[in-house]
């Protein structure tokens, strides 16, 4: 066998599939092989992918919303390593060097409205809410009605247990496509006795509690007073919806 004067590096074609807003990523060939770490992020789960390319360029173009309304998981990890949370200004911002290459001029409007929108959100609720209640994780920011539980929820440090229902917390995590939202299961109750529901729940500038609290009930068949314990579920404010848009509803 004849020796090569130069060492010929290949790497392998993988193809990589993550469930529950998945997103399939190729990887190409390079003479010299460089090597990053990308992270993509939706509301259940932190995948870490390694590779020789921004990943994320290879991804197919895809429209913000699906059929039913919902927020589009893919549209979520498509460009979840393009925004960063500013630190200097505590605003979300598009990093162009993270863009997919083949990026849409209908994606990138979708990109900025929903950018637009969470900024507006995050600013009220900063503005008005006590240092201690504010808490930032990564690109993203926590807003509790305590100190203790806005820690808690941006270090995952809650207990959960699976068997039984919890009083939970009322906070909001903050992400530039919207918000994972827990509302406790005294604050329902309390709601269902007829007292303001923008009052029992922390900084309702932006979000109309009132309504979300009967939508998510209803989606969990359940009158707010007859609650076993508290909520969690996503909130993303969407074009032509009266209000927003409630999707993977649970207990905590």
């Amino acid at each position: 066998m004849s020796h090569l004067k130069n060492n010929l590096l290949f790497s392998s074609l993988t193809i990589l599939l993550v469930t529950g807003g998945s997103l399939g990523l190729a990887q190409s060939a390079h003479n010299k092989v460089s090597s990053q770490k990308l992270e993509a992020k939706n509301v259940n789960q932190v995948s870490n992918y390694s590779g020789d390319i921004d990943l994320l360029a290879v991804s197919q173009p895809t429209t913000p919303t699906m059929n039913n309304g919902q927020i589009n998981s893919a549209f979520i990890n498509r460009f979840n390593n393009a925004v960063i949370l500013d630190s200097k200004t505590g605003q979300f911002v598009i990093d162009k060097n993270f863009l997919p290459t083949n990026t849409t001029q209908m994606e990138l409007a979708s990109l900025n409205k929903l950018i637009s929108d969470a900024n507006a959100g995050l600013k009220g609720v900063v503005a008005q809410a006590p240092k201690g209640d504010v808490v930032q994780v990564g690109n993203s920011v926590v807003v509790a009605d305590n100190p203790t539980t806005a820690k808690e929820i941006a270090q995952g440090t809650q207990a959960k247990t699976v068997s039984t229902h919890h009083n939970g917390s009322n906070y909001i995590h903050h992400y530039w496509w919207g918000y994972r939202i827990g509302i406790s299961g005294t604050t329902l109750h309390k709601a269902s006795l007829g007292l303001n529901a923008a009052a029992l729940f922390p900084y309702d500038k932006w979000i109309p509690v009132g309504w979300v609290i009967s939508v998510v009930c209803g989606i969990l068949g359940i009158a707010s007073g007859a609650s076993p314990g508290g909520v969690v579920f996503n909130y993303s404010g969407l074009p032509g919806t009266p209000y927003g848009t409630i999707w993977s509803v649970g207990w905590q």
